[in-house]
């Protein structure tokens, strides 16, 4: 089919053609990075009905670019690839929290014994730590009934106000105030996390050295590995009644940071 026979069929204009793709391409670097959306579960082409079936509702909101209608192919280029460096940024903050999650199962699965214990996550199709894979499932179903999707798809939509088509990627010093809060936040709600398990556990290895010690004939190795695992999941069920109102906190800010990114 003729593209421009379909643009005068939906009585579209190159510009505004040029105006949908660069709306597109912010909206998909968010798919690439963002919580839920940039995982491999589901059909394709369901996400990529969505993905179009949001451009074309945030279309009309949208102020034309600069140079709208010129049908510069380089410049046009560069600003796509500027659009889906924004989206990603903005979606990758967000998703930071969920990869703190991830860490703290690392650390708490090493503490435990179980960091042989690996599964195939199907939704990433790489392998993870039980934990790990346990604790960011449990977060990404907060995330959602948090409406955390709804979130990303009105960060996005706004920041078409403050950051507009084709006007370049945010400063390098804001890029790196956000970049290096979310990474330090990222790490701290990790050990905030995996702190009580650690802590527990480096005291049982500690007593099961004392005791070694007194008594070089017990095989503490053999004694230390379910016990530290019986306290990991005692502790772990005790903290998670405090679990859902940190992350929850820990979402809001994420997201604060995010939305300061893009000027929001």
């Amino acid at each position: 089919m003729d593209p421009f026979a379909l643009m005068d069929f939906l009585g579209l204009s190159i510009g505004q053609v040029e105006r949908y793709v660069l709306i597109l391409a912010r909206f998909s670097g968010m798919f690439l990075a963002a919580p839920f959306f940039s995982r491999a579960v589901g059909p394709k082409q369901i996400k990529t009905a969505l993905l179009l079936g949001i451009t074309i509702v945030v279309f009309p909101l949208v102020e034309p670019w600069a140079l709208e209608g010129d049908a510069n192919v380089p410049m046009m280029v560069g600003a796509v690839v500027v659009e889906i460096l924004i989206g990603g940024m903005f979606g990758m903050l967000v998703h930071w929290v969920l990869v703190a999650v991830q860490v703290a199962g690392g650390l708490i699965g090493f503490q435990m014994g179980l960091s042989m214990a690996m599964v195939m996550d199907p939704t990433s199709g790489v392998q993870e730590g039980v934990l790990s894979n346990l604790l960011y499932l449990v977060v990404l179903m907060l995330f959602l009934n948090l409406n955390g999707h709804h979130l990303l798809i009105e960060g996005i939509s706004k920041s078409f106000q403050t950051m507009p088509l084709g006007g370049g990627l945010p400063s390098g010093e804001g890029l790196l105030q956000a970049g290096t809060a979310a990474l330090l936040q990222l790490f701290k709600l990790a050990i905030l996390i995996s702190a009580p398990i650690i802590a527990s556990t480096k005291l049982l290895y500690l007593g099961m050295g004392l005791i070694n010690r007194a008594s070089p004939q017990i095989q503490v190795f053999f004694l230390a590995m379910p016990i530290a695992q019986m306290i990991g999941f005692i502790i772990l069920g005790f903290t998670m009644t405090l679990f859902a109102h940190v992350m929850a906190r820990e979402i809001n800010g994420f997201f604060s940071l995010a939305n300061k990114l893009v000027g929001l």
